[in-house]
């Protein structure tokens, strides 16, 4: 990142203890003279602003380009679930394929999408946009494209679905209310994987909130390849769509976990 970045430190309240030296990722911080922390010339060039010098003082002795380190929240340990329950909480988890017909609030939306501005991403680079359906009938009009592109393309495989479409049967977006979409810059450094990375956290905070999520595949090779239904979507100039999931209330409950296979592991 070619860009102006300012440290500024509060010599009352740092103690000194390097951690930020430490800590930095890029090893753009370094002791003065009087071992209060500093910048180092390259920190212009390659600080990519991911704040782990802030968050690792616990004098709230630094200011990154001007945010106040008393503004951001505080950590709180009570936040750390239990391990055991954690697993649970993951396996228990299930690719939602029947919905409510209800749309969600659209706070309900927000809050969930929220919570994924907090996935990691490569250098931290912050590329993940989001489109969201808030009419049921729009995400529908989306499959429906969806099935367009299918018949255009030759040997598709899923010829069920095409056949359960004209039946009245939505095995492309299984009836969801909404559709959620990852998209970013074709020119980010790693879109794919940032992208997917952050509708999995979507798909976690869903569950957590009693909603229902299921990866949308079939729609995300449609929304990169067929014009019809990038030109529906409207996406910035540039822009890719990555992963994408539908979301709703769930219309079922699951009651046991099913059996994966066994952990596959090489220890090097």
């Amino acid at each position: 990142m070619n860009h102006q970045v300012t440290l500024d430190v509060d010599h009352e309240r740092c103690a000194r203890d390097g951690l930020c030296v430490r800590e930095c990722p890029l090893g753009l911080i370094e002791l003065d003279e009087d071992d209060f922390p500093r910048l180092r010339k390259a920190a212009e060039r390659l600080c990519i602003g991911c704040g782990h010098c802030v968050a690792i003082c616990p004098k709230a002795a630094l200011c990154l380009n001007g945010r106040d380190p008393e503004t951001l929240t505080l950590v709180d340990r009570s936040w750390k679930p239990d391990p055991d329950k954690l697993r649970g909480f993951l396996a228990a988890r299930r690719s939602i394929r029947s919905y409510k017909p209800e749309p969600l609030e659209r706070g309900e939306i927000k809050r969930l999408l929220d919570a994924a501005r907090f996935a990691p991403t490569a250098v931290n680079a912050q590329p993940v946009h989001w489109a969201v359906t808030l009419d049921p009938a729009r995400t529908r009009e989306l499959a429906g494209l969806t099935v367009d592109w299918m018949k255009s393309v030759p040997d598709m495989p899923y010829k069920g679905w095409l056949a359960a479409w004209d039946r009245g049967e939505d095995k492309i977006l299984h009836g969801a209310p909404h559709l959620v979409l990852a998209h970013s810059p074709e020119t980010a450094r790693w879109p794919q994987v940032d992208c997917a990375t952050a509708v999995a956290w979507v798909e976690i905070m869903a569950w957590a909130m009693g909603l229902g999520t299921c990866w949308a595949g079939i729609f995300t090779r449609a929304a990169q390849q067929w014009e019809p239904l990038q030109k529906a979507l409207a996406l910035p100039a540039g822009h890719v769509t990555q992963a994408a999931v539908m979301l709703g209330r769930p219309a079922v409950r699951y009651a046991r976990i099913p059996e994966r296979l066994p952990l596959r592991v090489q220890w090097l």
